[in-house]
């Protein structure tokens, strides 16, 4: 009898461990579920695919290419090329391109219409005078005379007179580099006669007549004048002009620019109204340029506006300085004070 209780009891102690151990057990499952709801049931890795992960690979290439630019990449240099503006005209701009060896080469892709730099000077009206996809296949300077060689695409002007202006623009981008004096096309490695449209370029080019208004007979000088303003931007035009003789060459440009701009253009010259000119002198590397009496109603803005295309048409000259006087009078003694803006405009910048 006493060894039937002993075995009851054993079996009572046993079935209260079972119990607790699951009760246990199931509290501790409750507890991870409820803690990190978020764990997913990995039992069924069926579909489970290993993929290969390049998202850190990608952020390394990156930081590797921003690392190894170099200064000569990022380096920039102001440039003087020539494009053609809605009114015909060829027109030169100030603006920047990245530095390389051969930058007389870069200067004309930089006037390519669609080119990167054309795209972003367009936006201010201004336009490529080089074809669309014309290649510089080649460029050799001796003696001042540099030999270009273009692509075929360079004969896709629709007009003489845009093969005129494409010339005349090229031929003023290149002599601005001190080392050329005169320009020679080939097309595809050919010397040819004419352009399309019959534009001759057997000879070379010198640096002369651009925006030619009028006979080239005779002695040449360059006047500039100010187009209208647009939205975006403004900018000063060259003409030329040719007189039979000219006794003083500062004054002669000097007197054509107060003339005013041809009427059958939509240019002007930036004078005040009103304001007339009695004279100009040249004395040393000073051009004296002496107003009639009008003058003294000037405005300070008037006078920036007027001193600034003068200076840039003196700018031809051996001219260090521009000084105004009213009937012979400084600005000062006339009663005028204005801030000195004597220097040479920075123009068409873009």
């Amino acid at each position: 009898m006493a060894h039937n209780k002993i075995i009851s009891l054993i079996l009572i102690i046993f079935i209260a461990l079972s119990l607790t151990a699951c009760g246990t057990l199931d509290m501790m499952v409750g507890l991870k579920e409820e803690n990190n709801p978020d764990i997913a049931d990995l039992t069924d890795l069926t579909d489970f695919e290993i993929v290969d992960d390049t998202i850190g690979e990608e952020a390394l290439e990156e930081v590797i290419e921003t690392i190894t630019v170099t200064v000569d990449e990022a380096k920039m240099v102001d440039i003087m090329a020539y494009y053609e503006d809605e009114n015909g005209f060829v027109v030169p701009v100030n603006t920047e391109i990245p530095w390389e060896e051969g930058i007389a080469k870069a200067t004309l892709r930089s006037m390519v219409v669609g080119s990167e730099t054309e795209k972003r000077i367009a936006q201010s009206g201004l336009n490529g005078v080089i074809p669309e996809g014309t290649d510089i296949r080649g460029m050799s300077i001796k003696d001042g005379v540099c030999r270009v060689d273009f692509g075929k695409n360079i004969l896709n002007k629709a007009t003489y007179e845009e093969e005129e202006n494409m010339i005349s623009a090229i031929t003023y981008t290149l002599t601005e580099f001190s080392t050329i004096n005169k320009v020679e096309l080939l097309v595809e490695g050919q010397a040819l006669a004419t352009l399309s449209n019959g534009y001759a370029i057997s000879s070379g080019f010198a640096r002369e007549n651009i925006n030619l208004y009028g006979s080239s007979d005779g002695v040449n000088y360059t006047v500039y004048y100010k187009a209208p303003d647009t939205e975006v931007a403004g900018h000063y035009v060259p003409i030329t002009f040719s007189a039979a003789k000219i006794a003083n060459p500062v004054a002669t440009v000097v007197e054509k620019l107060f003339a005013g701009a041809p009427d059958d253009t939509v240019l002007s010259n930036n004078i005040p109204l009103g304001v007339n000119l009695r004279n100009v002198k040249v004395i040393g590397d000073t051009a004296v340029v002496n107003l009639g009496v009008e003058a003294v109603n000037l405005s300070e803005q008037d006078y920036k506006d007027m001193s600034s295309i003068v200076v840039l048409c003196l700018e031809q000259f051996d001219i260090g300085e521009v000084e105004f006087s009213i009937e012979g009078l400084s600005f000062e003694e006339a009663g005028l004070y204005f801030e000195d803006s004597n220097v040479t405009p920075v123009f068409n910048q873009y």
